[in-house]
């Protein structure tokens, strides 16, 4: 069952490609390898949408969303990498908690989509890393266990 992530990636784009536009953000795949795991389609569709949707709706208008993904040592990884205002680092274990938003942010969002990560994440033994960047950013990066097909 292995799923190659070029194709949820380009699902996820095409289906958030309308929110980036109406706020200008640049968003794009900035890796052209071809990394496959072994999950359900459903699920990584899920994920991805999830982390992107964040990725867009925190940063700021003009700003820049890229997902990329690769492999090392047994492990294959996604990411995804905004020019937003990040987590502090205070906040980075309560975003996974439902309903949980950031207090001072005025996205609009329910506080759901990166407990719906965590949830996903944990049901396929993946990992999650936060990861703020200078100046300003967030890089939210998901390893799973390397497909072996």
């Amino acid at each position: 069952m292995a799923l190659c992530m070029q194709e949820v990636y380009r699902n996820a784009l095409e289906e958030l490609m309308p929110l980036a536009e109406a706020r200008r953000i640049d968003i794009g795949v900035s890796s052209d390898a071809e990394v496959t795991v072994n999950a359900p389609y459903s699920d990584m569709l899920v994920l991805v949408r999830n982390i992107v949707d964040n990725a867009i709706r925190y940063t700021p208008e003009d700003g820049r969303v890229d997902l990329s993904m690769g492999a090392d040592a047994g492990h294959a990884w996604i990411r995804v990498e905004d020019t937003g205002p990040g987590i502090r680092d205070d906040d980075q274990r309560r975003v996974f908690d439902p309903f949980y938003r950031v207090p001072g942010n005025d996205a609009d969002g329910s506080g759901l989509g990166l407990s719906i990560v965590s949830t996903i994440a944990a049901r396929l033994r993946a990992d999650i890393e936060l990861l703020n960047v200078k100046p300003a950013g967030l890089v939210v990066t998901v390893r799973f266990e390397r497909s072996r097909e």
